[in-house]
């Protein structure tokens, strides 16, 4: 089972709050201060390195961090296959994962070409949380030991109910991640497009 699928059965049942982060207000403001000097990143500098939560406030960012949840991957675990049901959107704290596409979405040992790697402080899945019946394009697997901070459709749906400007905030930030990576697909088309009308000339 992947580990979104085991996540959103703890999730439905209500056991799926052991691995949030949710932490203590003195603790995160000691973490954000610049009188810190933690030796690792704390979670508030890390998000707010993050260009599409550049616009939070501190205070922001530390009620988002409630919501999320925090996962290690040993090399080569899978987060999710093609074809599963989609229901997360996840932050890479450290570590890498591996994406990969299949002509296939059947579930098997060989996950399919790899299309790209993805580091510390870049994301994916946000289809997850947007489309009502998500069903991932790609295989995502850790390609190192790797620390994930996901949140999910229940916890999206939570923070519109409590706090619905940062909920509608992130919405329109996320919203605006799939604009940019459907205007750059689409820039890659064209680029093909033009590059098989000049081969066709050739010949």
């Amino acid at each position: 089972m992947s580990f979104e699928k085991e996540m959103m059965e703890k999730i439905s049942l209500g056991e799926g709050t052991s691995d949030r982060l949710d932490i203590p207000l003195l603790k995160y403001l000691w973490e954000a201060s610049p009188l810190s000097f933690l030796a690792k990143e704390s979670y508030h500098e890390f998000f707010k390195k993050i260009s599409v939560l550049s616009s939070f406030s501190d205070n922001e960012v530390r009620i988002f961090t409630k919501y999320l949840h925090r996962r290690e991957f040993t090399t080569n675990e899978v987060i999710f296959r093609q074809g599963d049901s989609g229901y997360g959107f996840y932050f890479i704290f450290s570590g890498a994962v591996n994406i990969y596409s299949s002509h296939s979405t059947l579930n098997s040992d060989d996950p399919g070409d790899l299309i790209v790697r993805l580091e510390k402080r870049q994301y994916f899945g946000e289809m997850g949380l947007l489309e009502e019946f998500n069903r991932r394009t790609a295989t995502v697997i850790s390609a190192e030991n790797t620390i994930l901070l996901g949140i999910f459709k229940p916890d999206l749906e939570r923070m519109l109910e409590v706090h619905p400007v940062l909920g509608a905030k992130f919405l329109r930030e996320t919203a605006l991640i799939m604009a940019n990576r459907m205007g750059q697909l689409t820039r890659e088309i064209v680029s093909l497009k033009k590059k098989m009308k000049e081969l066709d000339q050739r010949i």
